[in-house]
């Protein structure tokens, strides 16, 4: 006689098996089942994770839940009160149309036509009407069009990428971003970039995208000298800054960890800045066993300096992609070999709304975004600091990785949804210009620049 144990037991293996198949090949497969998706849902997943109809809060409401997937199968996902909303009514797609008018170039926003027509979007070095970058031969202007320079990625890289995001586009619209959206938020700004090398490539993305609005003649990274008082004061610091039209700038500074953002950068900021100015950070690469307390002070930081700092938008940590389980960096000498998080898209993939989802626990801490965001999501939301949000888009670039490492990415990619996550971020503050380093205090007025 047969054992109904066993056979119960027997089914439920067979079910769980085609459930596993099932979501490989959903991942695997294009909508005709005939393409890989790993670069399509770079972008798909971009309005749900930054927030973009629920005011960068999606993720407090975050939660690890099971889902049913055939008879048995049951995956990992990441839910949250906006997972359901129909991105296609949010307001950001409309409100971005009204702001050509006040913009001093003139970027005629491109549309499906032109793009699959060969159009390259701009922020992937497309050029204006009457541009000046597009008739430059000098190496920034050659590598802000990603025709030539380091770090720029392969043509067949490019064209995957921008093949995945038109199969996208009604679920987001980086391909028809213009430079004329961001320059509200930017004019009359200094713009402070600061962290390590990835946020210097989210800074390099930034000026090439915002290319045709900087003073002529242009002085590349220009230094700021610190005079006596604050060298020794601050330290010695890497600050460069490039000028813009209208009483503009952009600058970067070089800080790696959070130590040297503590100690020098927030000092800085709190006598050369103003409370109308830009302030976006991270940190989170040089992770160590303080990480969460160096968050913490990090954070009290913010709200005991609020009236002197810049508005704080925090930058999530970009994945690396090395070849462990989590994609962390566990020691040894170039060249590495990149591979997929969590071993491949049959252990780590995106469901249809473009969340990340497992079947396997061990891979739970990439639903938050990794150990570094998910610490960094909580404290910093808490005190209502704007984040970008675009951990999930760069999940699936793993090949985009440059100099044979796994922690930087080529141009275009990482770098360049990152400026299109800032610009998501600033269209969900309440005011243009905000008058606190948090956006929190509504009643507090300007504080005197130095």
């Amino acid at each position: 006689m047969r054992d109904p144990m066993r056979s119960r037991s027997f089914l439920a293996g067979i079910c769980l098996g085609l459930t596993v198949l099932g979501a490989v090949a959903f991942f695997t497969l294009g909508s005709n089942g005939t393409q890989p998706r790993p670069v399509a849902v770079a972008l798909q997943a971009l309005p749900s994770r930054i927030s973009l109809e629920n005011k960068l809060t999606t993720s407090t409401g975050r939660s690890i839940r099971s889902s049913k997937s055939g008879s048995e199968g049951t995956s990992l996902q990441v839910s949250s009160p906006s997972n359901n909303e129909d991105v296609s009514q949010h307001p950001l797609q409309n409100a971005r149309l009204t702001s050509d008018t006040a913009c001093p170039m003139r970027y005629p926003r491109l549309d499906a036509k032109q793009l699959k027509a060969g159009h390259k979007p701009y922020i992937y070095g497309g050029h204006a009407e009457n541009c000046t970058m597009c008739k430059e031969t000098d190496a920034q202007s050659k590598f802000c069009r990603k025709e030539a320079g380091a770090h720029i990625c392969s043509k067949d890289l490019q064209n995957a990428l921008l093949s995945g995001q038109l199969n996208e586009m009604e679920r987001s619209d980086i391909l028809t971003f213009t430079p004329c959206d961001m320059w509200p938020h930017f004019s009359g700004r200094t713009i402070w970039v600061s962290g390590d090398g990835t946020m210097e490539d989210t800074f390099r993305a930034l000026e090439c995208f915002m290319y045709e609005f900087l003073a002529k003649p242009v002085e590349w990274r220009k230094p700021i000298k610190l005079n006596a008082a604050q060298r020794n004061r601050l330290g010695i610091l890497r600050v460069e800054c490039l000028n813009f039209i209208q009483d503009t700038r952009m600058c970067y500074i070089r800080c790696d960890v959070a130590q040297c953002q503590l100690n020098h950068v927030l000092p800085f900021l709190a006598i050369s800045s103003k409370n109308t100015d830009l302030y976006m950070v991270n940190f989170g690469l040089q992770f160590d066993p303080n990480y969460i307390n160096q968050l913490s002070d990090f954070v009290g930081q913010l709200k005991l300096q609020q009236h002197k700092l810049p508005q704080v938008i925090w930058k999530d940590t970009v994945p690396t992609h090395y070849s462990s389980p989590l994609g962390d960096f566990y020691g040894g000498n170039p060249p590495f070999t990149c591979s997929p998080l969590g071993g491949g898209y049959k252990n780590l993939w995106h469901s249809p709304e473009g969340h990340l989802e497992t079947w396997d626990p061990a891979l739970s801490s990439l639903l938050y975004g990794g150990t570094r965001n998910h610490a960094s999501t909580q404290m910093l939301q808490a005190v209502s600091v704007p984040i970008i949000s675009v951990y999930n888009q760069t999940v699936p670039l793993w090949q985009y990785h440059r100099d044979g490492e796994c922690t930087h990415y080529c141009f275009p990619s990482a770098p360049e949804i990152g400026v299109y996550g800032l610009f998501a971020a600033l269209e969900q503050l309440k005011t243009p210009h905000p008058k606190a380093g948090l956006s929190v205090p509504s009643n507090h007025t300007e504080s005197e620049s130095p």
